[in-house]
């Protein structure tokens, strides 16, 4: 990043590069402190910035309150929240309930503690951590209520966590609100992001770019922010044009005739004016019977001489489907090809969010998408990720880099809605110009039957000197859960974990290296650009307006 300190290790500039929230800033954080005096200052803000977005939370509470000093309001009241927690004692229930990840006993359980101990901060923490993982269809109003009823010194965090819930059931103007309570007894640069998000589900633009500009002023080393501020004052947040030329929407699917019946009702509405010579593409893998045939043919009454389908008699895997579907002469006449799983469900505007990010960045390798799971629509389950090179030792299992996903360990209020350079995106829906398709070989049919040649085929890129970019502001549900059949015990887990070995095995460290440096330079200049559209705002607002409301 641009403005921090010369002193600050390569590892914490990438991990603050990258960005976070809540829990996501907790490496960053601890790598902070581990700087010593070089990077104290940068420590307390993060020691801040975890306690501000984890409110309850008595260990993030403990750290920002030795860090601030009883100098400080903020040093204060997280000493005050630390000493609200109460004793840790074992959970045998709560434990197995944990280990079935059955959510809402879990907080059944919790609210019944909460109100044995209305003040301990270590209940109220995990109520926070669990209220937004209820299943769809399940309110939180009752996690909401016990918080906006707290008081005391409980009473900033209980409406900050109070004004969270109420943003993410979509009640702006009551979010809006409890957030001012929270500002009036903290400013707390958590509390105006979360206020600037209200503000723009409400259509009040003017005034989220106010308490974006107050935000940045209290956490000018977060990333996240920059690239969300710049993007909604130049309007690419809702911006649509047309693809640049023809695209090849390209599914493939293996017997899910229902999920793929979704979709493609989904892709039925496509504002196809967005992209009038696309064409649709779908690969039938050697589905069983004839139920995927019979979605084939009802689909041709919905798309016309748009859609054309392609039968084979065996299941040939994702990567070698991806291939086929490529190859097509048809395909390969298009100026795009877009990729889309069986059971990924698309906006109307999908193609021109498409044709925003393309304009924005027309030389990406791939341009991906934020991706939201229908049973957890308060989380992305996919976004940008972001290559971190950890050297190995000698071994059949040594791994050569981790990935950072910013988005993994906090609900989104809206703070992955943003564009920017990264390692990979998701291959749940993904654009590639047709050149750059066609020109790298393909993907790699040793990661079949799935997983991971989409993550294999961006590190190419990325070694060929392209670079994929992530627009957030295009939003496809995922219909099917994943991730269960990868755990262990999983059917699944096998599989991909024979073919993380394969990925690991693939390149050496030089490469990852290599790869990495291409990714990060490249978001490296695109903050810097995004930091020129903030600055450029800020002066325009003069002194008095836009930086402090």
């Amino acid at each position: 990043m641009t403005d921090l300190p010369s002193t600050v290790p390569q590892a914490l500039a990438r991990l603050l590069a990258v960005g976070g929230t809540g829990t996501g800033l907790i490496p960053a954080r601890d790598a902070a402190l581990a700087g010593g005096r070089h990077t104290a200052a940068l420590a307390d803000g993060l020691a801040l910035a975890v306690w501000e977005e984890l409110p309850f939370d008595p260990a993030a509470a403990r750290l920002a309150a030795r860090r601030l000093g009883p100098s400080s309001l903020a040093g204060r009241l997280a000493a005050a929240v630390a000493a609200c927690a109460g004793a840790a004692e074992p959970e045998p229930y709560f434990e197995r309930l944990a280990a079935r990840r059955d959510i809402a006993r879990m907080v059944a359980y919790l609210l019944a503690r909460q109100q044995k101990a209305p003040g301990d901060t270590g209940v109220l923490a995990r109520l926070a951590a669990l209220a937004p993982m209820l299943p769809a269809g399940e309110s939180a109003r009752e996690i909401e209520a016990v918080f906006a009823g707290l008081s005391g010194d409980l009473a900033g965090p209980g409406q900050m966590a109070a004004g969270e819930l109420a943003l993410l059931d979509g009640r702006a103007g009551e979010a809006q609100a409890r957030l001012r309570l929270a500002l009036d007894i903290l400013p707390t640069g958590a509390a105006r992001l979360r206020l600037a998000e209200a503000w723009l589900a409400l259509g009040e633009r003017r005034e989220a770019l106010a308490q974006f500009a107050a935000a940045w002023a209290l956490r000018p080393w977060d990333s996240l922010l920059v690239a969300r501020f710049a993007d909604v004052i130049s309007g690419l947040d809702r911006r649509v044009v047309p693809l640049p030329g023809s695209v090849a929407v390209l599914v493939y699917c293996y017997n899910s005739p229902a999920l793929l019946a979704r979709t493609l009702d989904a892709l039925a509405a496509t504002d196809w004016r967005l992209a009038p010579q696309a064409r649709l593409v779908v690969l039938d893998n050697g589905s069983p019977g004839t139920d995927v045939a019979a979605v084939l043919t009802a689909a041709a009454g919905q798309f016309g001489e748009r859609l054309a389908t392609v039968r084979l008699p065996v299941n040939i895997g994702a990567p070698a489907a991806r291939n086929w579907l490529a190859a097509l002469p048809a395909v390969r006449a298009c100026a795009f090809a877009a990729y889309l799983d069986d059971d990924a469900l698309v906006a109307p505007d999908w193609l021109g969010r498409f044709g925003a990010a393309v304009e924005t960045c027309p030389g990406a390798g791939v341009w991906g998408c934020r991706v939201q799971g229908a049973s957890a629509p308060h989380y992305v389950q996919s976004g940008d990720a972001h290559l971190l090179p950890t050297p190995r030792e000698p071994g059949a299992l040594a791994r050569g880099f981790e990935l950072a996903r910013p988005w993994l360990a906090a609900p989104d209020w809206g703070q992955f809605a943003l564009s920017r350079p990264c390692a990979s995106v998701t291959g749940c829906c993904h654009l590639f110009a047709g050149p750059v398709l066609a020109g790298l070989g393909g993907f790699d049919i040793r990661f079949s039957p799935t997983q991971y040649d989409d993550l294999d085929h961006d590190v190419r890129l990325l070694l060929a000197g392209r670079t994929p970019y992530y627009c957030g502001h295009l939003t496809v549900v995922h219909a099917k859960a994943t991730g269960a059949a990868g755990n262990p015990g999983g059917a699944g887990y096998g599989q991909g974990f024979a073919n993380q070995l394969k990925l690991h095995g693939k390149y050496d460290d030089t490469a990852i290296a290599a790869a990495a440096e291409t990714a990060f330079a490249a978001l490296a200049a695109d903050h810097a650009a995004k930091m020129d559209v903030v600055n450029a705002w800020l002066a325009g607002q003069g002194a008095g307006e836009g930086g402090r409301g």
